[in-house]
């Protein structure tokens, strides 16, 4: 019986059972290839240049753009915030310092003034504050200032009036007693403040008099003055005169005669009230003293 080889790879014969020789191996052409697709998607540019490479070129170039616009913008800002400052400078400067608002005295209006002063009295005793920017003038501090300037201003307030003026309301000190002194009569309010020394005592003012022997104090005739400045105009009209004890009473005398029997210098607005009621029946004597308990006889 013959033998017959058989092949060790079966599919590798012919129809006739010839065994077929197997095709050689691959060209080494195709190894570059293969390196190629072992270095994964890393392909090469049309000069050679990575992709990677230009991908990274490209962020970079981006990266620095932004910082320039970083840089820019910063610079900006700060442009912006100098010239918003040297504006608020300007401002506060020409609002402060600069005659724009600058105080004029001829435009300084007065009201409330009497026959005792004037609006140019006002405007001489302001007249230091002149080119000074109203925004910097204490409107309270010039009302005392006029109100010590002049004697016969109990206050003034002053409020400003743009862009130049001031506006100033006086409220006056009213004369309601007069006493005699050396040079003559004292004008005297119902503080006891002296408005001004005339020759002779002014008509419609009661006569401060002291009791015989005896010489007023000052406190004696702040007594009298407090009493007398507390009444009311009409019931002020019907007093001529008042006296004060060593002890603090006050007696205050009425045009009619009649005595008003005051006492101490205090309650003297409840005093006045009781009084100016007590008055409307005839009377001799109106004792208010007691304010709560006042008598007439």
């Amino acid at each position: 019986m013959e033998s017959v080889s058989v092949p060790s790879d079966p599919a590798r014969v012919d129809a006739a059972g010839d065994p077929v020789q197997a095709p050689a191996a691959a060209p080494a052409a195709v190894e570059p290839l293969q390196a190629r697709g072992d270095q994964g998607s890393r392909a090469l540019g049309p000069r050679g240049v990575s992709r990677d490479r230009v991908v990274s070129s490209g962020l970079s170039d981006r990266l620095e753009e932004r910082r320039r616009a970083r840089r820019r913008l910063g610079r900006g800002r700060l442009v912006r915030a100098a010239g918003a400052a040297a504006v608020i400078a300007l401002l506060v400067w020409a609002c402060l310092f600069s005659p724009l608002l600058g105080l004029r005295p001829n435009e300084i209006t007065v009201t409330g003034a009497d026959g005792s002063v004037d609006a140019g009295d006002v405007q001489a005793v302001l007249a230091p504050h002149r080119g000074q920017s109203l925004l910097r003038l204490d409107v309270t501090a010039l009302g005392e200032e006029v109100a010590d300037s002049l004697v016969t201003v109990r206050s003034a307030a002053v409020t400003r009036s743009w862009p130049h003026g001031l506006a100033v309301r006086l409220t006056m000190r009213i004369p309601v007693a007069v006493r005699q002194v050396d040079a003559g009569y004292e004008v005297l309010d119902g503080e006891a403040v002296v408005l001004e020394t005339a020759q002779r005592a002014p008509e419609g003012l009661a006569v401060i008099a002291a009791e015989p022997g005896q010489e007023l104090s000052e406190s004696q005739v702040s007594a009298v003055t407090e009493a007398i400045g507390s009444l009311d105009p009409e019931t002020r009209t019907q007093v001529s005169g008042g006296r004060v004890s060593q002890t603090g009473q006050v007696t205050l005398t009425l045009v009619s005669g009649a005595t008003v029997m005051w006492g101490q210098s205090t309650d003297n607005e409840l005093k006045a009230r009781v009084l100016a009621v007590l008055l409307r029946q005839e009377a001799d004597t109106y004792d208010v003293s007691s304010p709560h308990s006042p008598t007439t006889s």
